[in-house]
């Protein structure tokens, strides 16, 4: 009998520093998860010797790669992901992600911490079924940092999320009953916090440019978190990774635009929404994303659960041009990669009923 995949388990817990397995665990619902121990096999060279066959087998080293794909409910646990990707968080109670009072509303801002290239080391677990229940098994992976949490807005759907990790503990912490493992939501959270695509009020807006939400038919925004090349990670003598170095972090945005008027392309290309010729100074403007679920928060609270991207400064670029096709909508795609200036580099916003998060120490 083949064993199905929905019985498994993915969770996730905060460190208090490089070498200590989370003391507490929050498990959430995904649709796909890669997460996994990832040996480094090889073989040695060829040799002269007799027979013209592989003659080396070896190992270089261990280490967890991979992550998940969720469709993020906002109720609570998505924002020890955003903190673990971000860095650091301020909270402020009774209030929405506009800061506008809402009573039992409570507004998180994920941020980069005081020093910028600092990301938490967190512990993930993977719990995969057996045709039995004494088939489990289950995977711990220490000493993680999420290097890209990506989210995509589509226009007629369910927002969904991938966070992708890089751990330098893997294959060291397998458990064979893992039934025993639990957690701090003893329940998945379920679907009314998960924000859709065509919940009205839910924009896409580059306020620099324009107060008017884009016509947008798809977005993609993603944090990358790049780490140094494993091979510098590496100390003689040992097969895990010696640390998880963060050497570069960057937002980036894929905004799929329905074609109204050549405003938007004619800034970027010329640098004036009535321009004529291009411009060697590249577009750079703001960047504003929001959704919210179709469900209020409850229990008295009459606002919903929020979710917000802002980028004060980003280059945009268009790709590819205008595409003229047959039967075809005009479409106009653009990307931007935030840069550095004077405010927070980005924030995700979160509004739910949690008060606070605050990282063990």
């Amino acid at each position: 009998m083949a064993v199905t995949a929905q019985a498994g388990v993915f969770s996730f817990g905060a460190q208090t520093a490089k070498g200590s397995l989370s003391a507490t665990f929050y498990q959430h619902r995904a649709s796909d998860i890669d997460l996994a121990t990832i040996s480094d096999d090889r073989l040695g060279p060829p040799e002269v010797g007799g027979v013209p066959v592989p003659t080396i087998p070896y190992r270089a080293g261990v280490m967890a790669a991979g992550g998940a794909m969720i469709n993020p409910r906002l109720e609570d646990t998505i924002g020890w992901l955003l903190y673990g990707a971000l860095g650091a968080v301020t909270s402020t109670v009774d209030t929405d992600v506009f800061e506008v009072a809402s009573t039992g509303a409570n507004h998180h801002i994920f941020k980069f911490a005081t020093a910028q290239g600092f990301v938490p080391y967190m512990t993930f677990r993977k719990e995969v079924p057996g045709e039995l229940t004494a088939g489990d098994v289950g995977e711990q992976f220490q000493d993680c940092k999420i290097v890209s949490l990506a989210i995509a807005f589509p226009n007629d759907g369910l927002i969904t999320s991938r966070v992708d990790v890089l751990g330098r503990a893997a294959g060291t912490n397998f458990d064979h009953t893992p039934s025993g493992w639990s957690y701090e939501n003893t329940e998945f959270e379920e679907y009314p916090s998960i924000p859709i695509g065509s919940v009205t009020g839910g924009y896409l807006k580059i306020p620099g440019f324009s107060g008017d939400a884009l016509p947008v038919t798809a977005a993609n925004v993603t944090l990358t978190n790049a780490p140094l090349d494993i091979r510098q990670e590496k100390n003689y003598g040992s097969p895990y990774l010696d640390e998880v170095t963060i050497v570069g972090r960057s937002l980036t945005a894929d905004l799929i635009l329905k074609w109204k008027d050549p405003e938007l392309y004619a800034k970027i290309i010329t640098g004036a929404t009535d321009g004529t010729t291009w411009t060697a100074a590249p577009f750079v403007s703001d960047l504003d994303i929001y959704a919210l679920s179709p469900n209020d928060i409850g229990g008295g609270v009459t606002s919903p659960y929020e979710l917000r991207v802002e980028a004060p400064q980003m280059m945009y670029q268009v790709q590819g041009g205008i595409r003229l096709a047959g039967n075809e909508a005009v479409m106009l795609r653009v990307t931007g990669t935030a840069i550095a200036s004077t405010e927070d580099y980005c924030q995700f916003h979160l509004a739910n009923e949690e008060t606070q998060y605050v990282w063990p120490t």
